[in-house]
C-alpha cells in the first residue's frame, strides 16, 4: 500500500473533493482525520468512504480559527501516535464583483479559503517533523488561481495567494523534510454524474478531455503527490482541469487578435 501505517488530517473532508480523498487514503492504508463544520457530514463522508469506526477522528470546528488547526494537530497525534500528512481541501466564497461582495464576506474567504492552510501548516509542520521525521502537504487549489473568471475575483484573489503560499512554504520546510505542493481543479462533478445531454455542449467542448473532472481525479493526483512517489516534487501546483485552461488562453489569444484586425490603425499595425 502507498501509504501503509501513515497518518493524515484533511480539512473540508466531508466535502465532494474531500470525501474521495479521504476514500484513496483508506484504500492505500492511511489513518485519515476529517477536519469539518458538521460531525453528521464528517460522520457520512467516513460511511461513503468505507472508513471502520475504530480508524476514524472527527474534529468539528472553524478551520480559520487557529484553535481548530492546534485542535486537529493535538488530537490526531493522541490518537494515531503520529502525523504525515496534511491535506488542506476548504473554502467559501461566492461569486460577485467588488460592488457586490460585502467586507465581511471578503474576509471570511480569505479566512477560510487561504488562512486556514496557513494555520494548519503553522501547527502541523512541526508535528509532523516532531513525530514521522518527514512528509507532506497538499492544498487543494484551483484553475481560478491562474484564470480568474468572470465575477470570480475574490475567490481567485483566495486560490492566487494560495498558490503563492505553496512556492513559499515550501522554500521553508523542504529542506526541514516537509514537501509543501498543490492540486489545481477545474469543474469537478460526483464520480456517478452522468453529462447525458450536456455532453455535446459548448460548455463540455471547452474541454479538450470532453468533460469536466471527477472527484476521485483530484484524489489519484493529491494521492500521488503524498505518497513517495512524488518524492522530488515540492513548491508545485499541478493543474487537473482536463485542459480547459489551455482553450481560455487560446480565446484571450484568437479575441485579442480579432479586435486588433478589426481597427488595426488603432494599435498602430501596418497591414
Amino acid at each position: 500500500m502507498r501509504l501503509g501505517n501513515r497518518v493524515a488530517i484533511v480539512t473540508g473532508g466531508a466535502g465532494r473533493i474531500g470525501t474521495a480523498i479521504i476514500r484513496r487514503f483508506h484504500q492505500e492504508g492511511a489513518k485519515v482525520a476529517i477536519v469539518d463544520q458538521d460531525e453528521a457530514r464528517i460522520a457520512a463522508a467516513y460511511d461513503e468512504a468505507g472508513v471502520p469506526s475504530d480508524a476514524r477522528l472527527s474534529i468539528a470546528g472553524d478551520v480559520a480559527l487557529e484553535e481548530t488547526a492546534v485542535e486537529m494537530a493535538e488530537k490526531t497525534v493522541k490518537k494515531f501516535g503520529r502525523l504525515d500528512s496534511v491535506v488542506t481541501a476548504v473554502f467559501w466564497s461566492k461569486r460577485g464583483d467588488a460592488t457586490e461582495i460585502e467586507l465581511d464576506e471578503w474576509n471570511r474567504c480569505m479566512a477560510v479559503t487561504l488562512t486556514s492552510t496557513f494555520l494548519a501548516i503553522k501547527h502541523s509542520v512541526p508535528v509532523i517533523i516532531d513525530t514521522a521525521g518527514s512528509g507532506s502537504v497538499t492544498a487543494i487549489s484551483s484553475i481560478h488561481g491562474t484564470h480568474p473568471g468572470d465575477r470570480y475575483a475574490m475567490y481567485a484573489t483566495a486560490k492566487a495567494g494560495l498558490n503563492m503560499m505553496i512556492q513559499a512554504m515550501a522554500l521553508d520546510f523542504t529542506p526541514k523534510g516537509v514537501r509543501v505542493n498543490g492540486v489545481a481543479p477545474g469543474a469537478t462533478l460526483p464520480d456517478d454524474y452522468d453529462e447525458g445531454p450536456q455532453r455535446n455542449s459548448v460548455g463540455m467542448l471547452a474541454y479538450p478531455l470532453g468533460r469536466p473532472m471527477r472527484a476521485h481525479e483530484i484524489a489519484d493526483a493529491v494521492l500521488f503527490l503524498t505518497s513517495d512517489e512524488a518524492s522530488a516534487i515540492t513548491g508545485q501546483t499541478i493543474l487537473v482541469d482536463g485542459g480547459v485552461s489551455i482553450p481560455l488562453a487560446d480565446m484571450l489569444v484568437s479575441k485579442s487578435h480579432a479586435t486588433v484586425m478589426a481597427d488595426p490603425a488603432r494599435f498602430g499595425v501596418k497591414q
